[in-house]
């Protein structure tokens, strides 16, 4: 026989001393791992400004800017831009030409050819990366997308591996097993002599993302008490948020690859001394009956918040639990039955709101891993780009903290997903493909993708039913992984057009946040318990319904 933790917190504090300081000291920090390794290869990938190398100019002397100007044709973009050409050559004799010892000029007649010794790389903004080591341009361009992909097919993985060993054998295990993943395998990236190493290593560190977010924050989620579960939610996003700028800052200042990849990884040994101080949570050892050892935190977590409690506090609980359920059947039935994902799809309103949630979480993660990504590649300052595109995601928090408890969580959800997606969708009006307008726009699709994404965890959590709540929220966890594994070759398509990623990315949020407007509203609401009050759940609501909380209600 368990028991509800919840019963248990009244007793020893829901947000005392004990919680606060596992929170802010171990919880918050932990975020900047996952926050550094999602979007790393943002710059390990960079593709910085590239032409053909011509060896007989270099060799006889010619700065870049000569050799640019003497050997490579100039190209007009999609958008009317003129520029040298990244992947062509004049094909003519440089050698015959130079030793005429005498100045010419290009002719714009001359043939063209692709580019037969190789690149050189503008290293101004980076002194390597992958890209600049291993030659990944032109007709290689999409193998740095591709680890993308592969990346994302590692968090895919992770969700189902990690989710298992924490049930298995506790959150705290599984998470220094994931740490240590993400450390040995970091660090591995930077001596990865090749692209396939390269590729597996980094599938091995997207086997930890987000787990590696995700598991602190299911230990903070089960030492507090219900009305903070919100708080912390948004505090370690926010902490998330906090990590991508300080990844731009980090970036900025090394500007190696490889000792990028071992400046964001050795630091997090550091970690390891969190093992005398996280607690396992005490909900897991609950549930699978260690009771002696959730005694000993609950005394811990008791006395470090000032409560006085009893010795045998949880012995006392079961006890009186088996009196309630002792002779009662249907109590014991309801408490040992089952459920799988299969549920989700066995009543019409709980299948259609499934499908509704599983949709708009996959779009969620396709826009706003695809804006993250494609923001840096618009202009010459990604640093600044990534900077600016973190940076916008922290008014979200503020105005989410304003509106959720007045407005409800549907509106606010469709109005964010509305604008972003609207704002995205105008960089195609943007005449002749002005980059600093267009910059502005996916700055704003961004902050509505942010706003939405953290909207999601709170609404999705809400919506399915308690005896479902878990399997619910892996499975829409499931979807928008899947999508993040498409979502590198949307942002490809850029290469050829500026602005059809965000134009894409701008289509289908609109449609998820039209089609948000048939969730149902759980503010001030009775959240569902079983299956059965979850199709009844938001069936009295009209489609627009818009709930203002009134003032009185707020105190």
């Amino acid at each position: 026989m368990t028991i509800d933790f919840d019963e248990v917190l009244p007793y020893i504090g829901e947000w005392g001393k004990y919680q606060k300081l596992v929170f802010w000291c171990i919880c918050i920090p932990v975020c900047i791992p996952c926050a550094f390794h999602s979007f790393l290869q943002v710059f390990l990938n960079a593709i910085p400004p590239h032409w053909c190398q011509i060896s007989e100019l270099k060799v006889g002397g010619y700065e870049d800017a000569a050799i640019l100007n003497l050997s490579i044709p100039i190209v007009e973009t999609a958008f009317g831009e003129k520029t040298f050409s990244q992947c062509l050559m004049y094909d003519v004799d440089y050698e015959s030409l130079l030793s005429q010892n005498v100045t010419w000029t290009p002719n714009t007649s001359w043939p063209t050819t692709a580019c037969v010794n190789g690149w050189a790389y503008d290293h101004s903004t980076y002194e390597t990366t992958v890209v600049t080591d291993w030659d990944l341009v032109c007709g290689q361009d999409w193998a740095g997308m591709m680890t993308y992909t592969v990346f994302s097919f590692g968090n895919l993985c992770g969700n189902f591996i990690f989710g298992f060993i924490q049930d298995w054998i506790g959150r705290k295990r599984a998470f220094f097993i994931c740490l240590t993943v993400e450390i040995v395998f970091g660090i591995a990236t930077a001596f990865a002599p090749g692209l396939i190493s390269y590729t597996v290593f980094r599938f091995l560190v997207g086997l930890t993302i987000p787990q590696i977010f995700v598991i602190p924050l299911v230990i903070a989620l089960e030492l507090v008490g219900p009305s903070k579960r919100g708080f912390t939610t948004l505090m370690q996003c926010l902490a998330f948020s906090l990590g991508l700028l300080l990844l731009a800052g980090v970036a900025y200042l090394i500007r190696d690859w490889q000792h990028l990849a071992l400046a964001t990884s050795i630091p997090f040994i550091a970690f390891y001394a969190y093992w005398w101080f996280l607690p396992e949570s005490a909900r897991w050892l609950l549930a699978t009956n260690k009771v002696d050892a959730a005694e000993a935190l609950i005394q811990t977590m008791a006395r470090v918040n000032g409560k006085q409690i009893q010795p045998n506090l949880l012995q006392n609980f079961i006890k009186e639990k088996e009196l309630l359920v002792n002779g009662s059947s249907d109590a014991m039935e309801d408490t040992t039955r089952t459920y799988t994902v299969l549920d989700l799809f066995r009543t019409p309103r709980l299948r259609r709101n499934t499908l509704l949630v599983s949709f708009i979480w996959m779009v969620n993660v396709t826009v706003y891993v695809g804006l993250s990504i494609y923001i840096p590649t618009l202009g010459e300052s990604s640093h600044f780009n990534f900077f600016i595109a973190s940076a916008v995601e922290i008014p979200a928090y503020p105005i989410l903290f304003l509106v959720i408890d007045r407005w409800g969580r549907r509106w606010p959800l469709c109005i964010s997903m509305i604008l972003g997606g609207a704002a995205c969708i105008a960089t195609a009006l943007v005449p002749g493909g002005q980059l600093r307008p267009t910059l502005i726009l996916s700055f704003l699709g961004k902050f509505g993708s942010s706003m939405s994404f953290i909207l999601m965890y709170l609404c999705s959590g809400e919506i399915f039913p308690t005896v479902l709540r878990g399997i619910g929220m892996g499975f829409s966890e499931l979807c928008g992984s899947i999508g993040a594994i498409g979502t590198p070759f949307i942002v490809y398509l850029g290469f050829e057009h500026r602005v059809l990623p965000a134009v894409i990315m701008g289509a289908i949020t609109m449609t998820a946040g039209l089609l948000a407007m048939a969730l149902p509203e759980t503010l001030n609401k009775k959240l569902p318990e079983t299956i059965e009050e979850a199709e009844e759940f938001g069936k009295d609501q009209p489609f627009f319904l818009f709930n203002v909380r009134r003032l009185d209600q707020c105190c």
